[in-house]
């Protein structure tokens, strides 16, 4: 007879670190005055491969804050000094560099999350993935950018290790705002679809992931007023929007980190099939299978989240409107992957 499967346990100290880490990537921590609570679940219990970073950390006793005494020799708290305290404190000021050891971890594909059952993992990486995508759109600088493509090795990693954590994150919902989910869910399909169309290699799936979640990048560049209308946009706000491809790829084009192909599949990720699209009105033979993937995903992700002007659809009515309305525009080989893998068959 068969052992029958054991349940899985989740270890309370590895949630109250995953919670730890996105909150101190959101910035959703206790204050006082100009300083900052810091969840005493990083630093009590270092994770394996981490050293802390090397900010000053204060205690708060007796409705005092009080400098806590690291090791002169290396600077760096011990776990075991740190557990003594109730609460530990940092300033303000340091804050961006707790968080960037934080988003190290929650980002690494080997990082302290990996105990955690499939969905959780998938819930924690795409809340993760959004609040790198939010810092990036707010300022898309190199640091940003760097960040951005330590989200997408995250998920090639697990995609190519866990193919069902996929349909877990394919059946999450969010309200987080359009953009936002919008570049991740494109980032996410777009691998998939790359993985169906017989790309192999971690590198090439990670280049085509940084393409999805950077493809709208140059919408930085648009209005406010554009990007958040609800009704239709008149002819002068369209020639504006139609213009981010080209200011997608201007903001990325010098940046070594990122590849040629995926700089390309910025700009041309509004070009369609029959040379209709824009901004240089390319036709499928003159577009690379990046660009082809990337305008797929793009469409796919904006039908089934919610926008400004447009309720979401379900994922059969928006894979029945892209194979009945949309021909002319997508690869159908392509199209015929992404159905394929809502089906559960990656």
């Amino acid at each position: 007879m068969a052992d029958e499967p054991k349940p899985i346990r989740i270890q309370k100290k590895t949630l109250e670190k995953q919670l730890a880490l996105e909150a101190i990537c959101s910035g959703r921590l206790s204050r006082h005055g100009i300083y900052l609570r810091v969840p005493a679940a990083i630093l009590v219990e270092a994770p394996e491969g981490y050293t802390l970073p090397l900010v000053k950390l204060y205690s708060f006793e007796n409705s005092k804050i009080e400098p806590i005494t690291a090791p002169p020799e290396s600077g760096i708290y011990k776990p075991e000094t740190l557990a003594r305290f109730e609460s530990i404190w940092m300033r303000e000021d340091d804050l961006g560099i707790l968080m960037s050891f934080a988003s190290e971890m929650l980002l690494a594909a080997k990082g302290p999350i990996k105990e955690l059952p499939q969905e959780k993992r998938v819930e924690s990486l795409r809340r993760s993935a959004v609040m790198v995508v939010e810092d990036l759109f707010v300022n898309p600088s190199p640091e940003n950018i760097t960040k951005s493509t330590r989200v997408v090795g995250s998920f090639v990693s697990m995609i190519m290790n866990d193919p069902g954590a996929f349909l877990v994150l394919a059946r999450l919902s969010s309200h987080d705002p359009y953009t936002l989910q919008h570049s991740v869910g494109t980032a996410v399909n777009s691998i998939i679809v790359g993985k169906k169309a017989g790309i192999s290699s971690e590198d090439e799936l990670e280049e085509l992931g940084l393409a999805g979640l950077l493809h709208d990048i140059g919408k930085t560049k648009v209005r406010i007023a554009i990007i958040n209308k609800e009704g239709p946009l008149d002819e002068s706000e369209w020639r504006e929007m139609r213009q981010h491809p080209k200011a997608g790829y201007d903001i990325v084009k010098n940046n070594p980190q990122i590849s040629f192909r995926a700089k390309r599949a910025i700009l041309e990720h509004h070009e369609d099939k029959n040379g209709g699209g824009y901004p240089n009105g390319l036709k499928e033979h003159e577009t690379d299978l990046f660009s082809k993937i990337i305008c797929i995903c793009d469409i796919f992700n904006a039908l089934t989240t919610n926008r400004s002007y447009a309720k979401a659809r379900s994922i059969f009515d928006a894979l029945e409107l892209m194979k009945n309305k949309m021909q002319h525009k997508i690869n159908s080989n392509l199209f015929e992957m992404l159905v394929l893998a809502y089906g559960g068959r990656l």
